[in-house]
């Protein structure tokens, strides 16, 4: 198979066309590989094998949109038993040099960065697996399958096909023509309010749980429904009612209503969240101070996977602040899913 029927085969399975920049954010699973781009085009790309088979060894690429943004490159021992010798295909990794050690949040990473982080990128493309041999329960493999795709569609998106900096397809068009990152949006700042009083607190949670009742209440529920009320302004009030619990994510029904009996509903005015997800669920919880509505579920209960999100009350509406997501479960550390969704901090 020739180079160029190789990449045109790359580029139709992936969904790319030159001609057409991909939309962000963006998340697709290329067989072994997630490919994660957040609205201002920085994107990652983390190894995670199809079908949740575990491997203390992970593989994550990381690179701003922007002409000048160096490749990341990280190796990490999830289980932090120390590294040894990285195998490509049972053979030495040529460029094991370009990788040294990083201290990260209580965790150690073998790092490259930029021209190393390239030269490692093009022995791995041409492999199939990453191992690190020692006696573990686990294999400590990754699999490259699907690298190059990976590779590809970064690039695809933040506009470096064909560009010398590029992580695929190098090519002659300037470094220059690299569009640069999207700009950040800019949240109104949360004017806050005076707090509910306890009593009414308590009176407006058990008023709005006996009106909504039949819509959320199921006959299986084991746990007491419990419902907490926070003011949003002086005229309209939060109710956040959990309904039930699994094993480690719970229902929860959310309303906006009005302070005054008979608390009539009012539409929550939250912004959607990327990809059509619907939020809200697993746990769910509002900051007075700040006007941060904030929801997270688990994939499973280690974490490995799942979705976060947040919003910021503006006296309006909930204004979307932070979005990331992993559907995969790959092992890797708890909550560390990548941000599809971020604003300019005030």
């Amino acid at each position: 198979m020739s180079r160029w029927t190789l990449i045109t085969g790359l580029m139709l399975a992936t969904g790319i066309a030159q001609a057409a920049a991909e939309q962000v954010p963006l998340y697709r699973e290329i067989k072994d590989w997630v490919v994660a781009c957040d609205n201002q085009r920085g994107c990652q790309a983390l190894s995670a094998r199809d079908g949740f088979e575990y491997t203390p060894l992970a593989l994550h690429l990381q690179r701003d949109a922007g002409a000048q943004a160096p490749v990341k490159l990280y190796v990490r021992d999830v289980e932090q038993r120390g590294f040894s010798p990285l195998l490509l295909d049972g053979k030495a990794l040529a460029n094991a040099k370009a990788l040294h050690r990083l201290q990260q949040n209580d965790e150690t990473l073998l790092v490259a960065e930029g021209a190393d982080a390239q030269a490692l990128l093009a022995e791995l493309r041409n492999g199939e697996q990453l191992s690190m041999p020692a006696e573990r329960e686990s294999d400590a493999v990754v699999s490259l399958s699907g690298l190059s795709a990976a590779l590809l569609l970064m690039d695809a998106v933040q506009g470096r096909v064909d560009t010398r900096s590029a992580s695929y397809r190098p090519g002659p068009r300037p470094d220059s023509e690299v569009p640069s990152a999207a700009p950040a949006a800019h949240l109104p700042a949360y004017p806050g309010t005076t707090p509910l009083s306890e009593a009414e607190s308590r009176s407006l949670a058990e008023a709005v749980m006996a009106q909504t009742r039949g819509a959320w209440l199921e006959e299986e529920m084991d746990d007491e429904p419990e419902a907490e009320a926070f003011a949003l302004n002086e005229r309209e009030a939060l109710v956040i009612i959990r309904t039930w619990c699994a094993a480690y994510n719970c229902d929860f029904a959310v309303y906006r209503v009005d302070r005054q009996r008979p608390h009539a509903q009012r539409d929550l005015q939250l912004d959607p969240l990327p990809l059509g997800h619907g939020g809200l669920s697993g746990w769910v919880s509002y900051s007075p101070d700040t006007g941060e509505l904030a929801y997270l579920y688990k994939g499973r209960g280690i974490a490995d996977c799942g979705e976060t999100g947040s919003w910021r009350f503006d006296g309006e509406r909930f204004r979307l602040a932070s979005f990331s997501f992993m559907g995969r479960c790959a092992g890797g550390n708890p909550g560390e899913w990548p941000q599809l969704w971020r604003v300019a901090e005030p």
